[in-house]
């Protein structure tokens, strides 16, 4: 009985280990199987990377170039919107520049008595024309002479007193970029013309500022028919140096303008013939036809 036993046992005992060889040869082989298809799934890793690493952490210059380029574009990109932005800004009126008072120079002290003249000038034909009023009709009323008289004085003292005021209001500056001019005692008028605008500058005296030296100085603006500015008043010689200089500074502020006058003033003059002209020499004949 103890050696049937004993059999069994060592019969259960090599079951069990076959079963268990036989677990583990199960095992492999689903190893096995399952091992190449997780390796299809992983993506494989790119040759450059892996057989050249350091192209990865150095790049070459030219990449190098190019993205300091771009920074350099974005930085300029950024700072073009707000710089446009700066320039668009409001200014308040706490942050207005002051209007600075030039200093205006008076006209010639011959101008008052040029223009004195002329009202005493306008008095005296006034004084005619009322006189013939009162003559002609042959009526001598008292109160119709007193009308007459009254009126006429009375045109005589504000025509005289318009003008001298007026005459005294004038002065003008010469400035760096423009000339500046002031006129008027009731509605005061101030005009500035710049030196880029000035066209044309002009010189005109009459008989009584011959007389007393005196010239009107007068400057016409591109595209305007008559004078922006006419100022009387100034001695010849120095309105003859001013137009001088006001026409420097408008060809200094235009020098483009000046350049096609310029070339104008060439193309219309006409070329000298430099060619010399040779007196044709007589042909001479056959000696046998002369004979």
């Amino acid at each position: 009985m103890s050696n049937h036993k004993d059999s069994k046992l060592e019969h259960d005992a090599l079951n069990q280990l076959h079963s268990e060889q036989h677990a583990a040869k199960l095992e492999q082989a689903t190893e096995h199987d399952v091992s190449p298809a997780l390796n299809s799934k992983q993506p494989s890793p790119k040759p450059e990377l892996a057989t050249k690493p350091e192209l990865a952490t150095k790049p070459e210059p030219s990449d190098t170039a190019t993205t300091e380029h771009s920074c350099a574009a974005e930085s300029s990109s950024a700072v073009e919107p707000s710089q446009t932005a700066a320039n668009h800004q409001r200014v308040d009126l706490q942050q207005w520049q002051s209007f600075e008072q030039v200093p205006l120079d008076p006209v010639h002290a011959n101008h008052y008595t040029q223009v004195n003249t002329e009202s005493l000038i306008f008095s005296c034909l006034l004084l005619v024309v009322a006189s013939l009023v009162l003559i002609l009709p042959g009526d001598f009323y008292p109160a119709k002479v007193l009308a007459v008289s009254l009126s006429a004085l009375l045109i005589i003292s504000v025509v005289s007193y318009v003008r001298y005021r007026h005459a005294k209001s004038l002065a003008y500056a010469v400035c760096e970029h423009e000339l500046i001019m002031q006129q008027g005692f009731w509605w005061v008028k101030r005009t500035s013309l710049p030196y880029s605008r000035l066209q044309h500058v002009s010189l005109s005296h009459g008989p009584l500022e011959r007389h007393f030296n005196l010239a009107t100085l007068k400057c016409f603006s591109a595209g305007s028919g008559s004078a922006e500015i006419e100022l009387p008043g100034i001695e010849q010689q120095t309105a003859e140096q001013l137009r001088q200089h006001l026409l420097n500074q408008a060809a200094k502020a235009n020098p483009t303008t000046a350049a096609q006058t310029d070339s104008t003033q060439t193309s219309v003059t006409p070329k000298k013939d430099t060619t010399s002209s040779q007196p044709e020499q007589p042909t001479l004949g056959n000696s046998d036809n002369d004979a």
